[in-house]
């Protein structure tokens, strides 16, 4: 039985662990933080997961909350003007319901099953001078570590990278309409946004004491009208200062904020990140080297709600690698490939980020613009967030655009 080795265990770590421990591997994880101080710990990053993702998890029996969390499938886009004044919006919806379900308590319990397969969880802090020991005891050692100090160990690259900086300051809350407490008005996935100042996305979000509630997520250009957050310490005072912000910029959306209310004083989530790929690959010595998944190497902006869907699809594909190849040794050369098989998928997801996050060019906005008008339009584009690769080369290309467009008249 071979015997496989993930540092970390987050969403693609855990999920690779599972997929490789049912088809019958001798998995370790070793992990910063125990199950419990997992669950107990501050916000993660909201990620909404989408249906062919949802059905990846599926698949493991990991879909533990289908029965009690809100599945959602209507989608909006709203734009506005910086002056304050509306533009117009795409209103469609998925053609099969996403999720989004606190991070916290998925991976709690995802790590309870894991053991009560037979799967080894170690709670230990690993260091970069413990990766070569580990490639002695273990076939394959998969770096799972998201944005933590390991990541650092895989070298930028620069073909695949686009940004140098921060495109956006990020704060997350968690927030519900108590004056309707037994649901929440935010019923689907709705991003505002506000050109050349930021963006707003609320969707419906399970939260771990089984709140059912909404994570907002503002997308702060750095410098710009919304980035007004640097010094607040509060949830309740964040959520203000939002609320007032949508008043200054985006008046004709206050209504759906104006009873919002933060579930607790210390459920928000603030900082900012460089978007960033990485080489797959760390070569601790002539014989021995370590391999990349999720953040640790492929590092997006939430923007467009990849991050999670990306890493478990990227957790799925190396494991169906990891069980084709055998016997045979995971050398230098085995992970490149699947690195670069996965990015043949990825680097669409990429770029449908790289194009949210710039200025839009003038094709962007005559296909959003006619998604506004056109159903069958506004539907390839919200579905093409559960898969990025079906946007291209139509979102990408000019001349792709208007065959696009042309085809749909």
């Amino acid at each position: 039985m071979r015997k496989i080795a993930i540092v970390g265990a987050g969403q693609s770590g855990l999920h690779l662990a599972i997929r490789l421990l049912k088809s019958g591997y001798d998995v370790t994880i070793i992990s910063e933080h125990s199950a419990e101080d997992i669950f107990n710990g501050p916000p993660t990053g909201a990620t909404y997961l989408f249906s062919d993702t949802l059905q990846l998890e599926k698949e493991l029996g990991l879909d533990l909350w289908h029965d009690t969390a809100y599945y959602s499938t209507g989608f909006n886009i709203n734009f506005g003007m910086p002056d304050g004044n509306y533009a117009f919006s795409i209103n469609s919806s998925t053609s099969k319901p996403g999720v989004s379900i606190d991070q916290r308590m998925k991976f709690y319990q995802w790590i309870k099953l894991f053991q009560e397969n037979g799967g080894k969880f170690i709670v230990s802090n690993t260091a970069s001078s413990d990766l070569l020991e580990y490639t002695l005891q273990f076939d394959l050692v998969v770096i799972s570590c998201g944005k933590g100090p390991l990541a650092k160990l895989f070298t930028r690259d620069e073909a695949k990278s686009s940004r140098e900086t921060p495109a956006r300051k990020l704060l997350q809350l968690h927030i519900n309409n108590f004056k309707n407490p037994d649901k929440t008005k935010f019923t689907t996935i709705t991003l505002d946004a506000v050109m050349g100042a930021g963006e707003i996305i609320t969707a419906p979000f399970y939260q771990k004491d089984h709140i059912q509630c909404a994570f907002m997520l503002i997308e702060s250009v750095p410098g710009g009208p919304m980035d007004i957050f640097d010094d607040v310490k509060s949830g309740a005072v964040h959520l203000e200062k939002v609320k007032e912000m949508i008043q200054d910029l985006l008046p004709w959306r206050y209504d759906a904020f104006e009873n919002a209310e933060i579930i607790r004083d210390d459920a928000f989530l603030n900082g900012s990140f460089t978007p960033v790929v990485r080489k797959p690959v760390v070569q601790l010595n002539s014989n021995a080297a370590v391999f990349g998944i999720g953040d640790a190497v492929i590092l997006n902006d939430p923007i467009v709600g990849q991050g999670g869907n990306n890493a478990t699809k990227m957790a799925n594909a190396y494991a169906k690698a990891i069980i084709a190849h055998g016997d045979k040794p995971f050398d230098v050369d085995w992970m490149n490939k699947t690195f670069e098989d996965f990015w043949e998928y990825s680097k669409h997801v990429n770029r449908f980020c790289d194009i949210f996050l710039s200025p839009p060019a003038p094709h962007v906005i005559e296909i959003l613009g006619a998604a506004s008008q056109n159903g069958e339009i506004a539907s390839d584009f919200v579905n093409g967030f559960n898969h990025p690769p079906s946007l291209f080369p139509w979102l990408d290309e000019p001349a792709a655009a208007q065959q696009y467009l042309a085809s749909k008249k």
